[in-house]
């Protein structure tokens, strides 16, 4: 029996070996899986043994044969190496029976439910001709493909087409559940690199349809599901066809949340996608794309070079017409790079490009490849010379940003009272267990090993003290930095450079604006100045419970808390406890965004998390006409959700960015019914509710914001016939419509 040292002594060896490139993923992750089980098992267990045994066969295996990948056959659990922190990350496939290297194969990628991996819930996988399927596990059991487990599905697909015979056009998306969730996100965000949509009682409310109109999908939903309310595709894809999108969508009732029993429609839609093949891009003649953050930015053969002045959403949409001409709609948007290679256009004619409706501007043939149009004094032009600045440029994206999947580091301070030291190592610890900034603590449910949902399945992110930073640690990877300039070097060492301060109490920022308070908090998002290239997200605090797990600054800076679905536009908050202070963002120049001084102060009624809701529901209601708003709980019991008296309008909307605001119209039985539910526990709340003023047959609307569809679902076990998704963002009914009372 082959001890684990030996294993590990085989692997390693392997593992040092230039020419074994391909097999660092599996060998990281078999070291992984070898250790955990000594560790949780004892290493003299049989689960022990077995690690080391599967370890050390394959470390032997691989060594005697550098060609060993191209024998694998059947199904197969793989892995590959991640840049974020050089571990394994695995997945699950299955090689065609009748696979030919000279004949590209499709690729199936499957995306699991809450709760599952790329194992439990891909137990039907099995060997078959034709194509290739892929189950990925996105981090975490709960990792939502979003942020490093976004990464982590574009990751795997990316070795695997590295190393299999894959076509790149026809390349599909299915999942369940929250693996649905992901066919709608990664499916709008990288749709140049899809051939079809799959999702099963998936969730497509905050996703900018437009970006979705060349991808065709086939949904299978349960009406009376009580998890995924069906609202969350109803509305979305009701848009959908409206913007002529490609859209099958077969619901049906009685199966509650397990709409993967479905035996019929399931059946239905893996006949309808097996012919679906991504369009070449020199056919796509419309663009319609919404860019959310700075991950994604390109929709086709168009994509974002720089941000407008806003720290919101950026929009361009593209038509070409005859003779080489196009026209434009660009919203937020300072340069859009056209990539005339994979594009329509033909090089060898002048290009003609009206923008926003202005007289055309001509760009003499032939075209380069890339084409860039920029916003000047005097209008839009083409750009002659590419002046690249010497820092990352700005987008929004908050914290989320630094989990694109580069090289990522954290960095926890050393440096003061023993109660702060411990702080500083504890967030540091919670922060590495994370597939996303919000800092999980071990709560909630957990598999059978033993790890949280929401926590990194295998391996921790790479985390080191201040003071064992090195040089190449700063030029190549994002950081995390937790701690003041005081506890944590370095954050000392870029504070001068850092468009915000923390001492004594008080914030100030570098444009003079400041705020005084007891236990004060931030979460900045900034360039690092010691390495322009790279991102830093900044925690910081005087106050010891600041930097505990599932504290409010990660929270609300990954989009994860009370207040938001999508913090995507605050590159600054600023809390005290678990009270809102301000949050800010720049502009593509790392410029303050301005006019919070001009924005209305919150007054006393929205000092209490009821009454925030009442507010949130009135202004959603006068900008809707509905009769009523069913609207979620904001804050805490025990703390005012925003500072009265400093906290402005402008500081409250950013944290609803990207939640649209649905409206449902019931009859008045119904509306009761509904109204006496949302109480209590129940995450949601009609205020204003008024029983005696109801006709119980008369018909009511009733505005929600998408992000509270979730409660509603949990608390009201149905879902109303009619439904529509309006073209209204939460985030601008506060600043239009929020009273400052």
């Amino acid at each position: 029996m082959v001890s684990l040292a030996q294993a590990l002594g085989d692997a390693d060896a392997a593992l040092s070996r230039q020419d074994l490139a391909a097999y660092r993923g599996w060998l990281k992750f078999l070291k992984f899986e070898a250790a955990s089980a000594a560790q949780r098992k004892g290493p003299a267990s049989a689960e022990a043994a077995a690690g080391a045994a599967r370890l050390d066969e394959w470390a032997l295996r691989i060594s005697a044969n550098p060609g060993v990948l191209g024998t694998l056959t059947g199904v197969q659990e793989w892995a590959y190496e991640s840049p974020v922190d050089d571990s394994g990350q695995p997945f699950k496939m299955a090689i065609p029976t009748d696979y030919d290297p000279g004949h590209p194969a499709p690729l199936s990628v499957y995306m699991h439910g809450s709760g599952g991996n790329h194992l439990e819930h891909a137990t039907a996988m099995a060997a078959h001709p034709g194509g290739f399927e892929m189950s990925v596990l996105g981090r975490a059991r709960d990792g939502g493909f979003r942020d490093l487990s976004e990464a982590d599905v574009l990751q795997a697909i990316a070795y695997v087409e590295a190393h299999w015979s894959i076509d790149p056009s026809r390349v599909g998306l299915r999942g369940g559940s929250m693996g649905g969730g992901g066919t709608y996100r990664l499916g709008s965000r990288y749709p140049h690199l899809w051939a079809s949509g799959r999702p099963s009682c998936g969730f497509a409310s905050t996703i900018p349809m437009g970006n979705l109109v060349t991808l065709p999908i086939y949904s299978t939903h349960s009406a009376d599901d009580p998890v995924v309310s069906i609202l969350h595709e109803r509305g979305p894809l009701e848009r959908l066809r409206e913007l002529g999108g490609q859209v099958v969508f077969d619901e049906t009732n009685g199966y509650g949340h397990a709409v993967w029993d479905y035996k019929e429609g399931n059946e239905r839609g893996t006949a309808w996608v097996k012919d679906k093949v991504r369009p070449d891009s020199r056919t796509v003649r419309r663009i319609d794309y919404t860019a959310t953050d700075g991950t994604a930015v390109r929709g086709w053969w168009a994509e974002i070079a720089e941000w407008g002045p806003e720290a919101r959403n950026a929009r361009f949409v593209l038509a070409a017409g005859q003779a080489n001409s196009l026209f434009a709609s660009l919203t937020n948007i300072t340069r859009l790079s056209l990539i005339t290679a994979d594009s329509p256009l033909d090089r060898g004619l002048p290009l003609s490009v009206s923008v926003d409706g202005a007289v055309p501007i001509i760009l003499p043939a032939p075209l380069p490849d890339r084409v860039v149009l920029a916003r000047g004094a005097k209008g839009w032009e083409f750009e002659a010379v590419t002046q690249a600045p010497a820092f990352r440029l700005h987008t929004p994206g908050s914290a989320s940003l630094l989990y694109d999947g580069e090289p990522l580091l954290i960095v926890y301070g050393t440096a003061g009272t023993d109660a702060e030291k411990a702080a500083l190592r504890a967030a540091a610890d919670a922060a590495s267990s994370s597939p996303n900034p919000s800092w999980p603590d071990a709560s909630g449910e957990a598999g059978d090993e033993g790890t949280p949902n929401s926590q990194n399945l295998y391996g921790h992110l790479r985390v080191k003290a201040d003071a064992d930073v090195t040089a190449s640690d700063l030029e190549r990877c994002h950081l995390v930095l937790i701690g003041t300039a005081e506890q944590n070097s370095v954050v000392g060492r870029m504070a001068g450079a850092l468009p915000v301060k923390l001492e004594k109490g008080r914030v100030t920022c570098s444009d003079g604006m400041g705020f005084q308070g007891a236990s004060l908090a931030i979460g900045l998002v900034h360039y690092n100045p010691l390495a322009p290239g790279r991102l830093v997200f900044w925690v910081a605090s005087d106050d010891p419970a600041a930097y505990r797990a599932k504290s409010v600054i990660p929270l609300v800076m990954s989009g994860s808390g009370s207040f938001s679905s999508s913090a995507l536009s605050a590159d600054l908050v600023v809390v005290s406890a678990s009270t809102l202070v301000a949050s800010r963002g720049f502009d593509s120049r790392w410029q303050w965004v301005g006019g919070r001084e001009s924005s209305p102060l919150v007054g006393p009624a929205l000092a209490t998390s009821d009454g925030f809701s009442a507010e949130l529901a009135s202004a959603l209601r006068r900008a809707t006409g509905s009769d009523y708003a069913l609207v979620g709980v904001y804050g805490t019991k025990d703390a005012a959700p925003v500072d009265v008296g400093v906290t402005r309008v402008a500081d409250i909307a950013p944290l609803f960015g990207n939640v649209p605001v649905g409206v449902m119209t019931v009859p008045g039985s119904e509306l009761l019914e509904m109204a006496r539910k949302a109480t209590g526990d129940s995450g949601i709340r009609m205020p204003g509710f008024a029983p005696e003023a109801i006709d119980g047959v008369r018909r009511y609307t009733v505005a929600i914001p998408v992000s509270s569809l979730w409660a509603f679902a949990w608390t009201m076990k149905t879902a109303p016939r009619e439904y529509q998704l309006t073209d209204l963002d939460t985030r601008d009914v506060i600043e239009r419509y929020l009273a400052p009372r």
